[in-house]
């Protein structure tokens, strides 16, 4: 097996599911009970499918297709942010910061990957 193929392969590992504890350790600090709770575990696998959505843009480099993924995820989830109460808008909040650990956790293992092939190559 070539070696690109292995360190992309163990880099989409840590983005993937290192991701899960970068998200959760930023996020403690926005935790809070009073929120409405969905299925137990959703989130997570929620930020894995995302995460590798992500990871799959940047393989195809298909940038724009992370702002696609961004704006259908804003839109999908406009119903349950919207109005003057302040709980919508500490969800929202709290929707939107995860999404953005996610990205930028992905992001940043994509840039350290190329740049770990690079120095191989």
């Amino acid at each position: 097996m070539n070696s690109t193929i292995v360190i992309q392969v163990v880099f989409f590992t840590i983005a993937v599911f290192g991701g899960n504890w970068i998200v959760k350790v930023g996020m403690k600090h926005f935790m809070d009970q009073s929120l409405p709770q969905g299925f137990q575990s959703a989130g997570k696998m929620i930020g894995i499918l995302e995460r590798i959505l992500f990871w799959i843009c940047l393989l195809m480099n298909q940038i724009s297709l992370i702002g696609f993924i961004l704006t259908l995820k804003a839109i999908y989830r406009f119903g349950d942010i919207q109005g003057d109460n302040k709980q919508k808008m500490r969800l929202s909040e709290y929707f939107i910061i995860g999404t953005f650990y996610s990205l930028a956790w992905t992001l940043l293992i994509w840039f350290v990957m190329t740049k770990f092939i690079l120095l191989l190559n």
